[in-house]
């Protein structure tokens, strides 16, 4: 039996000094061979393969999560626009305003990242309170970095609350 670092008086590497974790686990044979072989292919141990392969699908799937979440408001917010046009109803949507307690309104207002002084064209309301805004009416529309985000609108009342 060859001599372990015990054995040879080395003290073992404190917890605090190792840096990664082993974890083990049982796979198939054809498993086993589609991992080394992909591992050969990436030039790179299997331990390594399996590591990128999981930090990859954690990183997919919080992505995807953080990306239905959107997908649910969009989806949700173009069903009501269909409907109000099915309805004859012309414009946008209502949405319930944050302080009525509006759940998607105020998920809208915390991804704006800056507001814009405009004039309006097509009339819509302001997400804050609810008041209408016409055409020709000054009003503030939010700017988000969120792809696809719908427009939000302040009334000249509610950017003074802010």
């Amino acid at each position: 039996m060859p001599d372990s670092p015990r054995r040879r008086g080395r003290k073992p590497s404190d917890d605090t000094e190792r840096k990664d974790r082993v974890i083990q686990t049982r796979v198939p044979r054809d498993l086993e061979s589609t991992l080394k072989d992909a591992a050969e292919r990436e030039r790179v141990s299997v331990s390594h393969l399996i590591r990128h392969v999981l930090e990859d699908t954690f990183n997919l799937v919080d992505n995807i999560v953080a990306d239905s979440a959107s997908l649910v408001g969009n989806v949700t917010r173009d069903a009501r626009r269909l409907a109000a046009s099915a309805r004859g109803e012309r414009g946008h949507t209502p949405r319930v305003p944050a302080t009525e307690g509006g759940e998607e309104a105020a998920a809208l207002m915390e991804a704006v990242d800056a507001w814009q002084d405009v004039v309006i064209n097509r009339p819509d309301q302001c997400i804050r309170c609810g008041v209408a805004l016409g055409r020709g009416q000054r009003a503030f529309r939010g700017l988000s970095s969120v792809p696809g985000a719908p427009a939000v609108w302040l009334c000249t009342d509610c950017i003074d609350k802010l």
